[in-house]
């Protein structure tokens, strides 16, 4: 599994929502539900997010003119320390080789190569998701990639060429996009991607910061490097059972999370964590705020979902090697 910043399901759930799209149909069979899109640090697998595209595909009559819309939408912003270390590259040339060197950081969905030919240098996208899908995401990712370009040259009139092999869709108008990229597009080309960047490569950028740079490409290694480790599929599970209460099962789990409980435990398996220990984090995470304030344990047990005080006591010291009211007098000293 492969998994990503939840901040372009936001982007994309919010246009559909301006389409006149409910959200909870653009939400539909992703397994995600309306409360995490305001977490910030929620991660969500990349199916997760084509699925919401997939259903906000089959919402609208036109996927190339949702994709051209949708792209323009990804501003430096929206890609976090990444967004701050391209601006701050020394040149073009320099901040084309530092996105395609940490792409797994970014969006994406397509292929992007840069590509030599004559006297010109292009920037090539592929997409290998079939149908109307695959449409979308490309124009989507090529858009997002102009967008990018615009916003580190600081120009509304750069000599490039935005093309597309496919041919403009019919009753689709241009000037909107083309005024907004600064970039002339063409269709029918013989390959999706950039032309004219030659001139480019090599000029200063307006917020080029040479020690801004370095230190904002080595937080993106390092966040390259967690991306191995990071564990969203039992952080999903603590956000689910905080949502829909502690007397969850993991049957209500999985099924709110649309997949089997089999599934389920297959993943927090792959993570090094089980059902068992993500309940327990959450139910002592929360039995500490608690032992803070003067409520008996009796009453914490039972808003724990435990039978008892003493079943509480037991689990608690099993999990934290220290007993409730051991726990609440260090808390006081």
């Amino acid at each position: 599994m492969t998994f990503r910043s939840i901040t372009s399901v936001q982007i994309i759930v919010s246009y559909g929502i301006e389409q006149g799209i409910e959200q909870e149909r653009l939400l539909q069979g992703s397994g995600l539900v309306g409360a995490q899109l305001t977490d910030h640090e929620q991660l969500v697998e990349e199916k997760q997010e084509l699925q919401v595209l997939n259903n906000l595909m089959l919402n609208t009559s036109c996927p190339f003119k949702v994709g051209m819309e949708l792209g323009c939408r990804y501003h430096l912003t929206s890609y976090g320390i990444m967004g701050y270390a391209l601006l701050a590259s020394s040149t073009a040339r320099k901040a084309i080789e530092l996105g395609l060197r940490y792409l797994d950081l970014t969006y994406v969905f397509s292929q992007i190569t840069l590509t030599e030919l004559k006297d010109d240098l292009s920037l090539r996208f592929s997409c290998d998701i079939p149908g109307e899908l695959g449409e979308l995401v490309l124009v989507r990712d090529m858009l997002g990639a102009a967008m990018i370009q615009r916003e580190v040259f600081e120009s509304n009139d750069l000599p490039i060429k935005l093309q597309f092999t496919s041919p403009q869709p019919a009753g689709l108008s241009l000037e909107g996009i083309k005024q907004k990229l600064g970039a002339e597009i063409q269709f029918n080309a013989s390959y999706n991607g950039f032309t004219g960047l030659t001139p480019l490569l090599d000029l200063p950028l307006l917020k080029a910061n040479e020690a801004t740079a370095r230190l904002c490409e080595a937080q993106c290694n390092q966040l390259l490097q967690q991306k191995q480790n990071w564990n969203p599929v039992a952080k999903l599970v603590k956000d689910t059972l905080v949502h829909l209460g502690l007397a969850a099962s993991m049957e209500d789990i999985a099924q709110h999370l649309a997949r089997t409980t089999r599934t389920l435990h297959r993943q927090l398996t792959l993570e090094q964590t089980s059902w068992r220990q993500v309940r327990d984090d959450v139910r002592f995470g929360i039995a500490e705020v608690l032992l803070l304030t003067p409520m008996q344990l009796d009453e914490i047990a039972e808003r724990l979902g435990f039978s008892d005080g003493a079943n509480f006591s037991h689990s608690f010291k099993r999990c934290k090697n220290i007993t409730p009211s051991q726990y609440r007098k260090q808390a006081k000293k």
